[in-house]
């Protein structure tokens, strides 16, 4: 006689558990950022790292784009010092959606699940991409490009325009280096002065 063994009672209590398919519908809806398959990056794992700046949680700490960490902060005291709005505003905007940020990524880590890091990282490098984004954005206008900055900065001034943010565009693309549109959403509101639990954000004009 086969023997019952723990697997089996696992399994027959997920039997006696409702199924509905409609919670599985929102629980893949969730899902947004994916790993590249190990497989996949067997074959050429170069083609799917970032090479410039790291963007999300999967290749935070990176050391080949650790040195990209000193301008993130950079972007981050710029856009509040412009909105002349308190750093505990964003953080409240983006904590509130915390959960369903980190439910965006496929095979988020533990050390990312508890604590305020993961709302910390999301800050930093959200207000970095809206920052090269306008940067990008008033360049294509031929207006001046971000005044609060060098005229000489490595990053946020015309040089940096032609030779660094060719690279970000790029690391922008790969599929393990996203943030959540959320996330950008949720900054955009809050240093516009846009209360924190609204609904009806207004779009993100430079996207």
């Amino acid at each position: 006689m086969v023997e019952v063994t723990s697997w089996v009672e696992d399994v027959e209590k997920m039997l006696l558990e409702d199924h509905e398919p409609s919670s599985e519908v929102e629980q893949w809806r969730k899902h947004a950022i994916y790993r590249v398959p190990a497989r996949i990056k067997r074959l050429n794992g170069a083609a799917y790292k970032p090479q410039m700046v790291s963007l999300g949680p999967f290749h935070h700490g990176d050391p080949d784009l650790v040195p990209m960490e000193m301008h993130k902060r950079r972007a981050l005291l710029c856009l509040l010092r412009r909105a002349g709005r308190p750093l505990r505003d964003l953080l409240a905007a983006v904590g509130e959606v915390k959960e369903q940020l980190r439910a965006a990524y496929v095979g988020l880590g533990d050390e990312w699940r508890g604590g305020d890091r993961f709302v910390e990282m999301m800050i930093v490098d959200g207000c970095f991409l809206l920052e090269v984004m306008r940067m990008a954005a008033a360049a294509g206008q031929r207006r001046t490009v971000h005044p609060d900055y060098a005229p000489n900065d490595p990053v946020f001034s015309r040089h940096g325009l032609l030779y660094m943010v060719p690279y970000v565009q790029r690391d922008m693309l790969m599929v393990e280096n996203q943030l959540p549109l959320l996330v950008l959403q949720r900054i955009f509101a809050a240093e516009g002065g846009i209360g924190k639990t609204s609904v009806n954000i207004e779009p993100i004009p430079y996207l």
